[in-house]
């Protein structure tokens, strides 16, 4: 049981005696969440001090206080862990930004070998909402009545696409219209004066339009006639005899939610087409583009919201959050997919495509494809050095006498010498890891000052949980492994034991307030359903955010676990396949998430496979590290004259040089000649990639001017 005692300003707590011993020595303090002088903390995080030995009668008031930047006291309530060996403090409400002081009150005393742990201070940044871009060209238009429409922001991110402001609907004019190049539209269906605003500047101002669901105006200038819904959780069909659709795999994919049932009209044309089954013939256009004049002024239109699809594709049916489908317990991702005598929510016959991805690769060859009356549009690759296909990995130590320390200790050794970990040239790895582990503290710490990535692996006991027990277990798992490895970095990836996920998205949104951002629970399991078929259960390589169910983005990213040792140990040939098809002509790109915990071999197989294919092996910190600094990258087309393209980029250093560019070699002036910064000539390499020819080089702080002859 936990005693709870709601209080303002400082908390006292009379600690009970019952059922404990005197200890006459003062319980100390190990360690802090948040850390002190953290300074990126979210504003749903606890306060908790973590001491070395149960709370007694020695500390009979004990208590912790939290106090804002201006000195006041901020509200909330104390709890004492099931141990007794943590104080966790909850605000009352979340956070504001700004610097907070918090301090244990009462009878803990401080570890000597530490300084001042009894008050330390944090603070909590004022952020951006994930939905708003860096701007540039493209303008993202929100409306609030379209399910998930700030999923879009994370959709153009993921794609590269870092060139584009966000606005709400109903902040729309014609000034703002007119600073932008190509406008995607989140809600087909908007007010009458709206609709007479993107009309307008569509059609005088030569205005690219992107629409979600058209109806009204909307679909009038989209030269279709929506005639209501007609198909739900359907397929998707790409023409790729042509741009945009060239390049995008050829098999039906899945779309997810409902689409309406479009007609064209004259001039209009299907870039897509819809059907109820993967093989069934095509009912009506999924994606349309009407060409403007002259190639000016061009509307696309898709039949379905793009967002909503991308979100459930990647995180699974909400109707059967919290039910066991699959017969095993816990609840699991794989619930989430799973049919239990329905239908799966994941055609495993698709299994292979990246089918998410694949819906994201053809809106933005859809974008370059329209905007092509401005110019070539650059975008940024997905990982580091134009790569492909990265291992990420990642084991969960149940307490093994040596394996964490054997993996690390080969993956070094095989290392190239003189490697640098910030460039991805080290081999390296995560492990979750119990306290019992075998792994001592000292050889932890000098592992990951080597680059390792090591943390809890936190533990429900394989049950079921609520939001109250999980963030619980939270607690209780970081403290018990912070007690033993008390000179680790934060910990900021996790991967709970058994994957229990009992509701939709509340396990992200809990990670969150304990600093976690990679999540990788999302595991491709049980084998009897996969019956090794590498794939994509989340229909995705590539980490993206998580969204609520009301569809605000959660600042975590979801990292599919793809290679499950249960499943492809000793099926070499299986992860050959995956690889092979990401860097191969399919263009199946990915980050793959493992999973191994040393009772199969399986951490050596991937190892020698890695190598062999030269395919960087990395830890989730290092993901999760790129993917912040590639989407604080921003880019920005400048102007566009007579062939010559200026274009600005923005570089956040923490890339180490990594960064690539892309830019269409192809225009409507002519071809690619140059690419120069300052005056100097930019080596690229030459691609294609999806369909569509790009020049690679490598991307830098400065304005690029390319040249098209």
């Amino acid at each position: 049981m936990l005693l709870t005692i709601a209080f303002l300003g400082l908390l006292v707590f009379i600690a009970s005696t019952m059922g404990y011993k005197h200890v006459p020595k003062e319980a100390q303090i190990v360690s802090l969440f948040p850390r002190d002088g953290a300074k990126s903390v979210s504003r749903e995080a606890a306060v908790v001090a973590w001491l070395d030995r149960p709370i007694n009668e020695d500390s009979s008031r004990l208590g912790l206080l939290l106090r804002d930047q201006r000195g006041n006291s901020v509200n909330g309530q104390l709890e004492f862990g099931v141990d007794r060996r943590s104080i966790i403090f909850e605000p009352a409400k979340r956070l504001v930004p700004g610097k907070y002081v918090a301090s244990v009150q009462g009878n803990a005393a401080t570890d000597n070998s530490r300084s001042n742990l009894n008050t330390w201070t944090f603070s909590v940044p004022e952020k951006t909402s994930l939905e708003f871009g860096p701007g540039g060209s493209i303008l993202l238009v929100i409306d609030e009545a379209s399910e998930f429409a700030s999923q879009y922001a994370e959709i153009l991110r993921v794609e590269g696409l870092n060139n584009f402001e966000t606005i709400s609907i109903d902040k729309l004019t014609p000034q703002i219209l007119e600073a932008h190049e190509l406008v995607i539209l989140s809600a087909g269906s908007v007010g009458s004066v709206a609709a007479g605003t993107i009309s307008e500047w569509v059609k005088k101002n030569n205005g690219n339009l992107i629409a979600m669901e058209p109806v009204g105006p909307i679909a009038e200038l989209a030269g279709v006639k929506n005639h209501g819904t007609e198909i739900s959780d359907g397929y998707l069909q790409v023409d790729t005899s042509k741009a945009p659709g060239k390049g995008i795999v050829a098999d039906s994919i899945q779309f997810h939610g409902e689409s309406s049932r479009l007609e064209l009209e004259k001039e209009t044309r299907a870039i897509a087409t819809l059907s109820s089954t993967a093989s069934g013939s095509p009912r009506s256009p999924a994606v349309t583009l009407k060409p403007g004049t002259n190639g000016h002024g061009n509307v696309a239109t898709y039949a379905f919201n793009l967002a909503k699809s991308t979100v459930l594709t990647r995180q699974g049916n909400p109707a059967w959050a919290g039910m066991e489908r699959d017969g095993i317990a816990p609840i699991r991702p794989n619930d989430l997919f799973f049919g239990a005598g329905d239908r799966d929510y994941l055609d495993l016959a698709k299994a292979h495509i990246p089918q998410a991805d694949e819906h994201l690769r053809l809106l933005s060859n859809l974008i370059g494809y329209m905007n092509q009356d401005n110019g070539p549009m650059p975008k940024f690759w997905y990982f580091p050095n134009f790569s492909k296909a990265v291992l990420v990995m990642s084991a969960d130590d149940h307490g093994t006498d040596n394996g964490t320390a054997t993996m690390f200790s080969r993956l070094n050794e095989l290392s190239p010498d003189g490697c640098y970990v910030d460039q991805w040239e080290c081999f390296r790895a995560t492990s979750w890891l119990y306290p019992e582990s075998g792994l001592a503290p000292d050889a932890a710490k000098s592992y990951t000052d080597l680059g390792f990535d090591i943390g809890a692996h936190v533990s429900t006991g394989c049950e079921d949980w609520d939001a109250k027990s999980l963030t619980l277990a939270f607690s209780q798992s970081m403290g018990e492994f912070r007690r033993k490895y008390r000179n680790l970095p934060p910990q900021t990836g996790n991967r709970l034991h058994c994957i229990a996920w009992s509701e939709w998205s509340t396990q992200a949104s809990i990670e969150r307030s304990w600093g976690i951002r990679m999540d990788m629970n999302y595991y491709y399991w049980p084998g009897a359903w996969i019956r090794e078929r590498a794939g994509f259960m989340t229909g995705s390589g590539l980490p993206m955010r998580f969204s609520d169910s009301n569809g605000a983005l959660i600042n975590v990213y979801q990292q599919e676990t793809h290679l499950v040792d249960e499943v492809f140990a000793g099926h070499p040939e299986a992860v050959e396949l995956l690889l092979d098809r990401a860097t191969g002509s399919e263009g199946f790109y990915g980050a793959f998430g493992t999973h191994f915990d040393f009772s199969t071999g399986f951490d050596a197989e991937l190892i020698e496979i890695a190598i062999r294919n030269s395919i960087p092996m990395v830890s989730a910190k290092q993901l999760l590290d790129w993917t912040d600094a590639r989407n604080a990258s921003s880019l920005e087309p400048t102007n566009w004259l007579e062939g010559e393209l200026s274009f600005t980029l923005d570089v956040d250093p923490s890339t180490h040089g990594m960064l690539k560019s892309m830019l269409p070699t192809n225009s409507l002036e002519g071809a690619l000649t140059t690419i120069r910064n300052k005056g100097e000539a930019v080596d690229f390499v030459v691609e294609t990639v999806k369909g569509v020819e790009y020049a690679i080089f490598d991307a830098s702080s400065g304005t690029y001017v390319a040249s098209y002859r």
